[in-house]
């Protein structure tokens, strides 16, 4: 019985509650409807809903295009892109509206066409618009365009599509591309390279009457800036390219009023300049130094890609290409020159070897054919005294790291000199014309590795135990000291 006279005193007091509510309402609304103007004259109700009213026909009016038809506002979007930036594009799924960070349309999986050919496919675009007038679908103002991870796959002509982006009539609109990949393809559909573009924009600079690129890209694991300005004008192009880890800043400036451009190039390569002149026609880059120090002549054919340049030099550092953070071991890391498609014969003569003073007149002959870096029949003068030729020179990259394999070849002019210089012992002086060993040269632990040693073509046991002995050591790098000794012992050994 008392759980009875609970239970009913708890639902009486539930519905007085109910009942004092629908009270409070009721007295609330007969309040304001008898104060009605009162309230709305009162000066912060008037603010409040002032504000409200603006937020409200606000919110309304940069929704409208939310009710937009879909298929009208593509072909509208479509045909002004075109119509701007000589851009093809084609929707292969339905476009979005929305507001943030700005008023656009979004598009996904959306074709880059050119001349009907798919070259990309973006998989998320932002078309941003102007909000002047929402009320007419056939009056919307097409702003920014943002591609978002776009994947180009090009050949060499296709490489027009980006040019035209540097042709542009003037307006205040940017192009971006960002996070996204260029595949650049040869004739028989192999990938020569690929092109990451982190961040890049193309726009018009209406105070220099410019249109200019400014993108962070990575080629081959090298990170570097470009910036290319079109002066329509003066019918010029400037390019800068910056690469911090290859320590290489280019910057050019090339006349295109004729088919044969012409240009200066200014090179800033390991804190050293250079200023070459160059040409460019439909199919060539040809260039050549302009000063008299260090000279550089050079052709590069692009259709297929191949390079073939002479580069001379007063004196150059070994720390150049042999350090671990030299420019060399960097080109080796990336990988750039590994690449099976790229051909090239490059010819350095340099007249000495600044940091080893008995070393002068290299001429390195570089090879690069199929993914292979041969280094065959280049030569290096130890004084005058003996021709060093490296014979079947090959550059490989495995799990040791990078090595250098061949054979050398040590041809005497004065062997008595040479025997003066490293102060052999008279005992072991011996009438020597020719010496040549195997080798293995580890770029990255600097250690070296000799076999198979021939005097004047003959094998000597002697010899051949002096070596199995010195490759069987853990510590084979070379310094001064070291290197004296080894070709001390090695003498001693032969001469037995």
């Amino acid at each position: 019985m008392n759980k009875q006279n609970l239970l009913n005193k708890k639902v009486k007091k539930q519905f007085l509650y109910i009942n004092d509510l629908i009270e409070s309402y009721f007295n609330k609304l007969k309040y304001f409807k008898s104060n009605f103007k009162k309230i709305l004259l009162n000066k912060e109700n008037t603010v409040f809903l002032a504000i409200a009213v603006v937020v409200i026909l606000t919110l309304s009016y940069l929704l409208i295009p939310t009710f937009y038809n879909k298929d009208r506002i593509q072909n509208q979007i479509k045909s002004q892109i075109f119509k701007k930036y000589k851009i093809d594009i084609k929707f292969n799924e339905k476009i979005n509206y929305g507001l943030l960070p700005r008023p656009h349309f979004s598009a996904k999986n959306l074709s880059i066409l050119r001349e009907k050919k798919e070259i990309g496919v973006t998989k998320n675009l932002k078309i941003f618009i102007g909000i002047d007038n929402f009320f007419s679908i056939n009056k919307l103002d097409m702003k920014d365009l943002a591609f978002n991870k776009t994947d180009f796959s090009i050949y060499f002509d296709d490489f027009l599509f980006f040019k035209e982006l540097l042709k542009t009539e003037p307006n205040e609109n940017k192009i971006h591309f960002n996070n996204s990949n260029i595949f650049f393809k040869n004739q028989n559909d192999e990938v020569l390279f690929i092109n990451k573009i982190y961040k890049s924009k193309f726009y018009y600079d209406s105070n220099n009457l410019q249109n200019i690129f400014i993108g962070k890209n990575e080629v081959f694991k090298v990170p570097f800036k470009l910036t290319i300005k079109n002066d329509k004008f003066n019918k010029a192009v400037f390019t800068k390219f910056n690469s911090k880890k290859i320590r290489l800043d280019i910057e050019t400036k090339t006349n295109y009023e004729k088919d044969t451009r012409n240009g200066l190039l200014d090179i800033l390569f390991i804190n050293k300049n250079t200023s070459i002149n160059y040409q460019i026609n439909k199919d060539t880059f040809k260039f050549s130094s302009k000063g008299n120090k260090n000279l550089y002549k050079g052709l590069v054919d692009l259709k297929p890609f191949y390079l073939s340049a002479d580069f001379n030099y007063e004196g150059l550092s070994t720390k150049n290409l042999l350090n671990d953070d030299s420019i060399f071991i960097d080109l080796i890391n990336s990988e750039i020159l590994n690449n099976r498609n790229l051909s090239a014969n490059l010819n350095f003569k340099v007249k000495d070897i600044t940091n080893i003073n008995e070393l002068n007149n290299l001429y390195l002959k570089t090879t690069l054919e199929e993914g292979n870096i041969n280094f065959s029949d280049s030569v290096i003068m130890w004084k005058k005294d003996c021709e060093i030729i490296f014979n079947d020179g090959l550059l490989t990259i495995n799990d040791d790291g990078i090595n250098i394999i061949g054979s050398v070849i040590l041809n005497f002019k004065d062997v008595n000199n040479f025997y003066s210089s490293f102060q052999i012992k008279k005992n072991d002086r011996k009438k020597i014309k020719q010496i040549q060993v195997d080798f293995i040269y580890n770029l990255n632990s600097k250690s070296v590795r000799f076999d198979n040693p021939r005097v004047d073509a003959s094998q000597n046991e002697n010899l051949e135990i002096f070596l199995d002995d010195f490759n069987s050591k853990e510590n084979r790098v070379f310094n001064k000291i070291t290197f004296k000794n080894f070709v001390n012992n090695f003498f001693s050994a032969y001469a037995g």
